[in-house]
């Protein structure tokens, strides 16, 4: 979810509270969605590698190993 230019957004520093506003929002906003797609981009690496390991225990049970021994050889258990 974006936020949009007019909306307001506040911080909290220490007990204070201050309303972001110029540039100051714009590059909270930016940051925001860096974060968003830095969040967005680990995900698809963990699901891949999920992906992959899942994908190597299939084979290696294919090979007559049980998930234990092809989990202990790919080094997850």
């Amino acid at each position: 979810m974006t936020k949009s230019k007019e909306e307001q957004i506040f911080i909290g520093v220490d007990d204070q509270v201050i309303e972001l506003t110029g540039a100051d929002k714009e590059a909270f906003l930016a940051d925001q969605a860096q974060m968003r797609e830095r969040t967005l981009l680990l995900k698809a690496e963990y699901k891949a590698k999920q992906d992959a390991r899942e994908s190597v225990i299939t084979k290696l049970k294919a090979l007559g190993l049980t998930e234990s021994e092809a989990k202990i050889i790919i080094g997850i258990e």
